[in-house]
This record gives C-alpha cells, sequence and structure tokens, in this order.
C-alpha cells in the first residue's frame, strides 16, 4: 500500500512542475476575484477600471459642444487651433466632472452642479462667438 502511495505521489509530481512552469513563464495566476493587499476593495472588473463616462445630465450639453465645434472646423468657421483649444477646455471640464465623481459619487451636490453646468454653458457661448466671428 505504501508503494501505491508513492507512485501515485510520483507520478503527481511532473504534473504539479508543469503547472509551476507555466505561471512562472508571465502569466498572472488567477485570483478567483480576491482582492489582494494594497487593492482597492468593491472593484467587480477585476485589473480593469470602468471608466467614468461623465454624469448623465451633462452629456447632452457635452455632445453638443462638441458636435458646434467639429462642424464649425468642417464649414472653415473655426480654426484648427481654436478647435483644439475649445476642445482642451471641455476635457478640462470632463476632467473636474470625473474628480466630483470621485468624491461624490452619482450624488452631485447641487453647487458644484451649477459650477460645472455654468462652465459648459460659457463654453457653448464662446464656440457661438467664435462661430460668428467668422
Amino acid at each position: 500500500m505504501a508503494l501505491a502511495a508513492i507512485g501515485a505521489a510520483v507520478l503527481a509530481l511532473p504534473g504539479a512542475a508543469a503547472a509551476q512552469q507555466f505561471w512562472g513563464q508571465g502569466y498572472a495566476q488567477p485570483n478567483y476575484g480576491q482582492p489582494s493587499y494594497g487593492q482597492p476593495r468593491g472593484d467587480w472588473y477585476g485589473d480593469r477600471r470602468a471608466r467614468f463616462a461623465g454624469y448623465p445630465q451633462f452629456r447632452g450639453v457635452e455632445a453638443h459642444i462638441r458636435g458646434e465645434i467639429m462642424q464649425g472646423v468642417r464649414d472653415d468657421l473655426i480654426e484648427r487651433d481654436d478647435a483644439r483649444d475649445l476642445m482642451g477646455q471641455l476635457r478640462d471640464i470632463q476632467l473636474q466632472e470625473a474628480r466630483e465623481f470621485r468624491v461624490h459619487g452619482w450624488n452631485l451636490p447641487d453647487d458644484d452642479q451649477h459650477q460645472i453646468r455654468s462652465r459648459l454653458d460659457q463654453l457653448d457661448r464662446l464656440v457661438d462667438q467664435i462661430r460668428d466671428e467668422s
């Protein structure tokens, strides 16, 4: 009986060695959803972070501004350098949204909501002004 146990162990040894070698070649071992020490908890996407796409109440205005900028470039009403600057300003507002999301989550306070809306309205007026000057 002891010989049978030793024989089974000897037969299992190459399989264990092959598995160890496979995981050692740069392939990540699965963690089965268990967060490792020092990693944020509650992230059901594993190592991928879900990208924040902006607050829904601002998406329409942002799409409108983006569309006006792109249409202005196509119609030669906005120079490409100006369009690049305007799109940069829009990205700055979106970065502010992302920062607010990290702090408040989906419950954006009214004062922050008004500030973002004000910046978007100001950018929209600037885009209209640049388009009208041409």
